[in-house]
């Protein structure tokens, strides 16, 4: 803990304030945005039925922000984000209920030595591969690797480095802010990832840990109540459902290659939970994707995913098999309708299948069809 924050201190030392002398004052700013998402969605059996939800977030997930800057002078400037996510259909706060919950940070910014901030922020595996993910316009089972960024790391100190070469590197953690002194990790996060852009290539690797994520000796950690979504399939272990996570890894590589008018993507992650039984699961996330920009309006989206698991102690084997499609037509440069669907299939040990979103099917095959409507500002 001493050599991080050591770590941290020189990396701010940087940040030297130029004299009051200058020859332009220095500027701020403060800029409101934001993001309505609405629409319906049908699921082809929920719990043995089927199901027509008026649905929060259609295209993407709604969210109103705040975001600023002020000019230190010398390539130095002191930033801010403070962002709240919500439901579009009812008005109420997500992110279990936070006012700043997708992301609430501080910092500053230097264009020679790269960017520090603290707060409530986006890990690595987010930042790198989340983009591969979105463009699958799908989601890998219970969002198992954050590609869809369910979780988010709070209490955390972040470091973003200028580009280099066509490369960066992002590294953070997140302190467990817990009682137990025998475990100062516990509800901690580290987290690092490098990134590669060159024309029409980029390509990136990420590797997340979570040491007892949600643990109740660290309430405040980094990883909040948020981890207790229904949402996380795998939060709990599968021989004592109410046994926790007592280490998640992520490790992952994936990016884009544009050609012509379409934009191709490939993702691999690989999750290992250790729950607090001592009983293990690895999951490998494989993701292919395209969009064509048919027309300036249209764009066209196809992705096959596939989830392939082991438990070592049941010796079971589930995988999961999906596939997403997408039609999203722009009527302006901030307003688009789009018609989504995923079908996915439960194979090997897996016996339901589960749509992010919604409740399981009673059988291994679900299909999920949303229409909805954004607009941002």
């Amino acid at each position: 803990m001493k050599k991080l924050l050591v770590g941290v201190a020189a990396v701010a030392g940087a940040f030297c304030l130029p004299s009051q002398a200058q020859s332009t004052p220095p500027t701020s700013s403060v800029q409101i945005y934001g993001l309505l998402s609405a629409g319906f969605g049908y699921v082809s059996n929920q719990s043995g039925i089927n199901y027509l939800h008026a649905v929060s977030g259609t295209n993407q997930n709604p969210r109103i922000g705040f975001r600023g800057q002020e000019d230190l002078g010398g390539g130095t400037k002191a930033v801010f984000v403070l962002e709240n996510g919500f439901n579009v259909m009812t008005g109420t706060a997500a992110q279990s209920g936070r006012l700043f919950g997708r992301q609430s940070y501080v910092g500053l910014s230097d264009v020679s030595y790269g960017t520090v901030t603290m707060g409530r922020q986006y890990e690595a595996v987010k930042d790198y591969l989340g983009p591969v993910v979105i463009a699958s316009n799908g989601v890998h089972i219970g969002d198992n690797d954050n590609g869809y960024n369910n979780l988010r790391v709070q209490n955390s100190v972040k470091y973003i480095s200028p580009t280099v070469g066509n490369f960066n590197v992002t590294a953070l953690y997140g302190f467990g802010e817990g009682s137990d002194s025998n475990d100062e990790n516990a509800n901690s996060v580290a987290s690092i990832g490098s990134g590669y852009k060159s024309g029409p290539f980029s390509w990136a690797v990420a590797f997340t840990q979570m040491n007892k994520p949600n643990n109740a000796a660290a309430p405040n950690g980094a990883i909040g109540n948020d981890y207790a979504s229904s949402l996380l399939l795998f939060n709990k272990s599968a021989v004592h459902s109410t046994i926790g996570v007592d280490r998640q890894r992520i490790a992952g590589t994936g990016g884009f290659y544009k050609y012509g008018n379409t934009d191709f993507g490939a993702l691999y992650t690989n999750v290992s939970y250790n729950y607090l039984d001592n009983t293990n699961l690895r999951l490998q996330n494989v993701d292919l994707n395209l969009v064509n920009h048919f027309t300036p309006s249209l764009n066209l989206g196809f992705s096959y995913m596939f989830t392939m698991g082991k438990y070592d102690v049941i010796d079971s084997k589930p995988k999961w098999h999906q596939i997403n499609m997408q039609a999203d037509y722009f009527l302006s440069k901030r307003t688009d309708v789009a018609v989504t669907y995923s079908y996915q299939r439960a194979a090997g040990d897996a016996k339901q299948a589960t749509v992010f979103g919604f409740p399981s099917s009673s059988s291994n095959k679900q299909g999920v069809l949303l229409v909805g409507v954004r607009h941002t500002f």
